[in-house]
Formats: C-alpha cells, sequence, structure tokens
C-alpha cells in the first residue's frame, strides 16, 4: 500500500467515526475526543504514530483548538504522549507494562470466570459453545478479533461484576490497539472449546488454568514482538 493509499484510508475511517459519534455529544470536543480515542484504540493510527494538530483538525473538520485540548486528554488517559518539539503521537507500551497488563488480566479474568461458572445456565453454555466452535474456526482477522472480544465479553457478563468487567476493558485496550499491527496467533491447538467444554463439566480449576496460560503465552510473545518493533525503530 502505497502512503497515499494509506491516507486516503485513514480519512476514510476517520469520517466513519465522525459520522457515528457526532450526534453522541453536545460539544466539538467531546466529539473530537471520541473520535480521536476510537482511531487509536481500533489501530486507526498505530502506537507510536504521530498526531498532527493541523491535520486531525482537517481530518475532523474542525478547528485546531478543539483538537489540542482533545489530545491533551487522551494523554491523561494514557493514549497520547507529547514529546518537546515533535508533538503529540500514541503512545507505546514497553515490554514491561505489557507483562504488568497481562498479570492484572489474568487475576481478574480468572476471577470473574470463576464468579461466571458459578451462575452460568445450559443456554448459556450452549450460546458460548457455538461462538468457541467459530473462533476456532476462523482465520486471523479483524473478524476474529471482533469475536474473541465478545466471547469473552459474554462470558465474564455472566458473572454480573461490572466494576470488575470495566476494568478489564480498560486492560484489555491498553493492549488491544497492538493487534492489528503486531498480529499474535493462538498457539492453542484446541483452542477456545476447550475453556467451554471445562466449563459444561463443572471443572473451575481447569477453565482457570487454560485461562491463565492462554494469557500468559499471550503475554509473552506480545512482549518479544513489542521489543523487535522498538530495535528495529532504532535501526531505521
Amino acid at each position: 500500500m502505497t502512503a497515499s493509499e494509506a491516507n486516503e484510508l485513514v480519512a476514510r475511517s476517520i469520517e466513519q467515526i465522525v459520522d457515528s459519534v457526532q450526534s453522541q455529544y453536545r460539544t466539538v470536543e467531546e466529539m473530537v475526543v471520541s473520535a480521536v480515542r476510537q482511531a487509536i484504540l481500533s489501530g486507526i493510527f498505530a502506537p507510536g504514530a504521530k498526531l498532527p494538530q493541523e491535520r486531525l483538525a482537517q481530518l475532523l473538520g474542525v478547528s485546531r483548538i478543539p483538537v489540542r485540548s482533545a489530545l491533551r486528554k487522551l494523554e491523561a488517559e494514557g493514549l497520547v504522549v507529547f514529546s518537546p518539539h515533535k508533538g503529540a503521537a500514541v503512545r507505546t507500551l514497553e515490554p514491561e507494562e505489557v507483562e504488568e497488563i497481562y498479570e492484572l488480566r489474568i487475576l481478574l479474568e480468572t476471577y470473574a470466570l470463576r464468579a461466571a461458572i458459578g451462575k452460568i445456565t445450559q443456554e448459556q453454555i450452549d450460546e458460548l459453545t457455538e461462538m468457541a466452535d467459530e473462533l476456532d474456526a476462523k482465520g486471523e482477522g479483524d473478524d476474529w478479533l471482533e469475536l474473541r472480544q465478545r466471547f469473552y465479553s459474554r462470558l465474564y457478563a455472566i458473572a454480573g461484576l461490572s466494576r470488575t468487567e470495566g476494568l478489564i476493558a480498560s486492560l484489555r485496550a491498553d493492549v488491544g490497539r497492538y493487534w492489528l499491527s503486531l498480529r499474535v496467533v493462538n498457539h492453542d491447538a484446541a483452542g477456545h472449546r476447550v475453556i467451554v467444554d471445562a466449563i459444561r463439566a463443572g471443572n473451575t480449576d481447569r477453565a482457570e488454568r487454560w485461562l491463565a496460560e492462554h494469557l500468559g503465552r499471550v503475554s509473552r510473545e506480545l512482549q518479544r514482538r513489542v521489543r523487535d518493533q522498538q530495535e528495529s525503530a532504532r535501526r531505521s
């Protein structure tokens, strides 16, 4: 893909985001914050990408004033970083931060999983089974990522722990913006059907063990790829 084609793709993606959010907010600044946040979390603006205020204002159809204010708010959220003489850019994660995020995810997600198993119905198990089979049958791509997120969101929602769900979603978003540029392959041969079968059998320990091991493997692979990306950036 040429630079011109990439810029055109970004412009179309931003336009779609603006169309979807502009009617939801009372102020231009709120709309800009939401649009840029979505663009970062969805991978339209990759980790490390520069965020020129003039370019963003042009893409969003607004002045630079709400863009500058929005970037400062996203800096407070940890999504944007400002550097002297370089301006704003999408914040990158260090390998150690990736490790910490996944350690927290293991703690929270196994907790939510155990709570869900205590409340789950047969109908819900059947629903998760269908989703797991579809997930394991899919190849890599955006559809796989979306289905994977829906699978776990549905599973954890059964627990009825809204604060825990919110924390998990926030941590997932922190690393989720790396998925499109640093694709991590699912190395579990039996796939997500394993965790559903363990839930169906009432084997909580097995389900928790599979989830913890799965997240641990993804964490190590993502840490390795982030280090490789950093090394490549230093050499260029």
